[in-house]
């Protein structure tokens, strides 16, 4: 029973890891951008999102805060067509900041006709 539930710990850090880089990729922050709003080292951020970090409810806190997310927010680990969406609006996220002004904004006239 202990080791399962050391796998399934390992697997909720992992995937907190992975759903963290998500949302601190989508606001285009580096991690020692997150450090310096957090009070963290680049490097805690960096073993957080490889799961092998173990963060305490109050970094957890930060972090969110940090990304103007809730705790819960961040907590919510997703999964299946959630991750797909995650990723999609990710990649919407990179095209539209590659963008220039004029291009956005004949982009959002498009959309609007």
């Amino acid at each position: 029973m202990i080791l399962f539930e050391m796998h399934e710990n390992a697997y909720l850090l992992k995937r907190f890891g992975k759903q963290l880089q998500i949302f601190r990729k989508q606001l285009m922050l580096s991690r020692e951008d997150l450090g310096r709003k957090t009070g963290l080292t680049a490097k805690d951020i960096e073993d957080i999102e490889a799961g092998t970090g173990d963060p305490t409810l109050t970094i957890i806190s930060l972090i969110a805060e940090a990304l103007n997310l809730s705790p819960s927010e961040l907590l919510h680990v997703k999964s299946g067509r959630d991750s797909e969406y995650h990723a999609y609006r990710f990649q919407l996220f990179q095209i539209l900041n590659n963008m220039s002004k004029k291009e956005l904004k004949e982009a959002i006239q498009s959309l609007n006709t």
